[in-house]
């Protein structure tokens, strides 16, 4: 009877080790760091611009008449998508092989450079911007995730907020009363939905060789400060439907 006992109890541990192995096959924490390029809309989608003299409302920034008035090649800055270059970091907790929660943050930042000339009065006008977008985001992430797999593909579905800054400033040389800086600044709500696919490079480093999600941005409506000039702004936001692809490592 002894050596029963002991023989059910010997395979009651085999199996309880089995098991919690099998369970645990996966890693608790991943730690991700890497490139992003982020591929972002004009967060604008009415200007008007106040002064002593009163007030100029673009209320379509992309039509052909606004191209007129602002330059054709400023209008760009409203009108276009843009490259960002950045990095980004996330922390996930793993509570299984398949489900874990995530945190994220991204950077990204753009200067921008454009000339336009003026034919009558030969004037030449500037525009130049500093963009910054800096996103702190949680939500939950779905990954096969068993150690000795291969190919680690994930989804994930994120949501927080999004800071942007941007320091616009206009030169005209022959018109320099005109000439301003301004200070944009807004905190948005902004989501993340996509996924990508982590490649096994060794016992704790993994390899992600592409992340890409859609990563729409609801800005609000602001007022610049403004910094010199005789204008000052208001602003009606407009939804930002950005892209981010990145790679880097991810470590356990």
């Amino acid at each position: 009877m002894r050596k029963i006992w002991l023989l059910a109890i010997t395979i009651l541990a085999t199996a309880t080790i089995a098991t919690a192995q099998g369970s645990k096959d996966y890693d608790n924490w991943d730690f991700y760091g890497g490139y992003s390029l982020g591929r972002f809309t004009s967060n604008i989608r009415q200007a008007t611009f106040n002064s002593g003299g009163g007030a100029q409302t673009f209320a379509d920034l992309c039509s052909v008449a606004t191209g007129e008035m602002l330059g054709p090649n400023s209008q760009e800055f409203f009108c276009t998508r843009r490259n960002f270059n950045g990095f980004e970091g996330s922390v996930a907790r793993n509570f299984s092989r398949h489900v874990g929660v995530v945190g994220d943050f991204t950077a990204h930042f753009k200067k921008t450079h454009y000339l336009d000339n003026f034919t009558p009065p030969g004037a030449n006008q500037t525009l130049d911007n500093e963009e910054r977008y800096y996103q702190f985001l949680g939500g939950m992430q779905f990954k096969l995730k068993p150690r000795s797999a291969r190919l680690k593909p994930f989804a994930q579905v994120l949501a927080g907020f999004a800071r942007y800054t941007n320091r616009q400033s206009q030169t005209i040389d022959i018109f320099p009363q005109f000439n301003f800086a301004l200070q944009d600044r807004v905190t948005s709500f902004a989501m993340k939905v996509g996924g990508g696919v982590d490649i096994r490079a060794g016992k704790r480093i993994d390899i992600r060789v592409i992340e890409a999600d859609y990563n729409p941005v609801f800005a609000k409506d602001r007022n610049p400060e403004r910094i010199s000039g005789p204008f000052t702004a208001s602003f009606v936001g407009r939804n930002m439907n950005g892209l981010t692809i990145g790679a880097g490592i991810v470590i356990h």
